[in-house]
């Protein structure tokens, strides 16, 4: 208990934190106002408008923003707190802290820590952005404009809940938040488990990107493209309930990995 109190304690005295959250709330702020801008420019009647659903910016129609997703947050989350034991092996206190704290039951709370905290601060983000654009062009979806099932539509199994977009849309893109926050989580998690074995806190920032285009050109390579974490990073994409499964077995099993690597190196020393 006391690891998990001093990582907390240390994650909320990090200017990096509160710097992300700014920028976070201020892409999505931006987003919705871009959305506003578009649908005053098309002129479109308010009937023919798409709904939140499909404006919010993890799903957008017309306002796109899925490089700056795919770029930016995965590298803005990983300053948030993946560089911390990094940064205390070069100032030289590490082994004092290893002294007073349970060496492993530290980092698997930093871990915990790290993928907790970069969940909710995307979390929130994106669900305000959604919030606001409901409250501005209702709920419902793109063919049926209302909130009713539409139940002559088919839903693709190829797409990640599709069916649960046709039946639900509120449900079905919190849904998809909860997913694109937790993957960039896990993003910023393996970022802490690459710190271990890298000098200088510029790689530890920049491995998610490197991973999602390494990932994307091996998988797309073997025609496993829906396993890749830039494909979920974009909801429309075509993986399924089983695909997102196995990603996130596959980032645990590396961090056992990773983390164990370390903690044996460590011994050995």
């Amino acid at each position: 208990m006391k690891e998990l109190i001093y990582n907390i304690k240390l994650l909320l005295k990090r200017k990096e934190l509160y710097c992300s959250i700014i920028c976070i709330l201020l892409i999505n702020l931006i987003h919705v106002f871009l959305t506003i801008h578009y649908n005053s420019s098309t002129q479109l009647l308010v009937e023919n408008q798409y709904k939140a659903e499909y404006l919010a910016i993890l799903y957008a129609v017309d306002v796109n923003l899925d490089m700056l997703i795919i770029i930016i947050l995965p590298i803005l989350c990983a300053t948030i707190f993946s560089d911390s034991s990094l940064l205390e092996k070069k100032e030289k206190i590490d082994t004092i802290i290893y002294c007073r704290l349970n060496k492993k039951k530290l980092i698997l709370t930093r871990l915990i820590t790290i993928i907790a905290s970069v969940f909710l601060i995307n979390f929130v983000g994106f669900l305000m952005n959604y919030i606001s654009l409901v409250c501005i062009y209702g709920s419902g979806n793109a063919v049926t404009y209302f909130q009713s099932p539409a139940f002559y539509l088919m839903g693709n199994n190829d797409i990640f809940l599709d069916t649960l977009r046709l039946s639900n849309p509120p449900l079905f893109y919190i849904c998809i938040t909860a997913h694109v926050s937790f993957l960039l989580s896990l993003l910023s998690g393996l970022a802490y488990s690459v710190s271990f074995f890298v000098k200088q806190k510029i790689w530890v920032y920049v491995s998610p990107f490197i991973v999602l285009l390494a990932s994307e050109f091996i998988l797309s390579s073997l025609k496993l493209e829906q396993y890749a974490p830039i494909t979920q990073l974009q909801p429309f994409s075509f993986f399924n309930l089983t695909n997102v499964s196995i990603l996130y077995l596959s980032f645990f099993i590396i961090y056992i990995i990773f983390i164990t690597i370390h903690l044996k190196k460590r011994d050995n020393i």
